[in-house]
């Protein structure tokens, strides 16, 4: 039998190998997705009804802003980032709190109120939140008071003025929130693509020949497949069936003592030798289970998609310590809808 002589090049990633690991994943990435968005949800449900015990007021009131001629670049600075610094200024908090009770906290009247920019700068949205929605209708009162004092002030200003009050009204909670439920399907899914991707990067598994010559320098004499492997796989399976028994007549030939070796303490091993002896050839009956024998050659098993890799290097190393030598490889227990995919 001809020596087998390999260059071995820099090893890489086998692009396709990983995209169809990845398709063939797609079924139970859509199941954790949905978990996820089920589990996010709850989470949501469970916050939101947490949340529902304290029920909030809400006023939302939208005033109308003129600048004064002349001054429109402060149309440029007067986003709803300034206005909610504004706000919390002497010139308008400072002046509510003197429309105020007395036993009014500064700090917590300035948290119950947000302004916001929703398109023109000239109109200016404002909400005001509380528990108390007599307490909501006060702060309201005095901030419109204030607002528009400060409006007749400032230069930047001709005036400003309220020109649609919602009222105050009960602040509606969804159940049920769509954002919640998408995060939890993508952050779920996206975990678990990482997990594939990075286990296939690290290349503890074998998926093809190819992978296996690279990382342990033998060459691969054939596979074994599980599976549907009907249709037009048929034919490919046929060929690698029939590849890998000449291959092996070859090698019993060729070395006197030949053995099979796995990382599994000989299951994967002996399970091959059962597969291969069905046919009752003589000559395949002549190969044994690797059982630390010096002098002998061997061909090491190497199940399909399984994190192999530093085991079986592993146990490469301590046979050669024995004086084994390793003369090549089987791939075995090809998934038949991988490798139709891939091949």
């Amino acid at each position: 039998m001809p020596d087998y002589q390999e260059e071995r090049w820099q090893q890489g990633v086998d692009s396709k190998a990983l995209l169809v690991v990845v398709l063939q994943k797609l079924p139970m990435l859509l199941i954790v997705a949905i978990v996820g968005a089920i589990v996010a949800s709850g989470i949501h449900l469970f916050t939101v009804f947490v949340a529902s015990r304290n029920v909030m007021y809400v006023s939302e009131t939208e005033y109308y802003i003129e600048f004064a001629e002349g001054r429109y670049e402060a149309k440029d600075y007067y986003n709803d980032f300034t206005w909610n610094d504004v706000i919390a200024t002497d010139l308008i908090l400072g002046v509510m709190m003197e429309h105020l009770e007395n036993n009014e906290v500064r700090k917590e009247v300035k948290n119950m109120i947000t302004a916001d920019i929703l398109s023109d700068v000239r109109y200016l949205t404002i909400t005001i939140r509380d528990q108390d929605p007599q307490r909501v209708e006060r702060v309201e009162a005095a901030f419109q008071a204030s607002l528009e004092a400060f409006g007749t002030q400032k230069k930047e200003f001709d005036s400003i003025y309220k020109i649609e009050d919602s009222g105050i009204v009960q602040e509606h909670i969804p159940f049920f929130a769509w954002r919640a439920a998408a995060l939890g399907a993508v952050l779920a899914s996206g975990i678990i693509l990482f997990r594939i991707l990075f286990r296939f990067g690290i290349g503890s598994s074998f998926y093809t020949k190819t992978q296996i010559t690279n990382v342990l320098g033998v060459p691969v004499y054939g596979m074994t497949f599980v599976g549907d492997t009907d249709g037009k796989l048929a034919s490919f399976v046929t060929r690698q069936e029939e590849q890998l028994r000449s291959s092996i007549k070859a090698l019993c030939e060729h070395y006197e003592s030949l053995c099979v070796m796995d990382a599994c303490g000989g299951q994967e091993a002996e399970a091959f030798l059962r597969r291969m002896h069905a046919d009752k050839d003589e000559e395949l009956s002549r190969i044994e289970v690797y059982d630390n024998r010096s002098q002998a050659a061997i061909v090491v098993v190497i199940p399909f998609g399984v994190s192999y890799r530093e085991k079986i290097m592993n146990e490469i190393y301590d046979a050669k310590l024995q004086g084994a030598t390793i003369v090549g490889a089987f791939l075995i227990n090809v998934d038949g809808t991988w490798a139709r995919l891939y091949y």
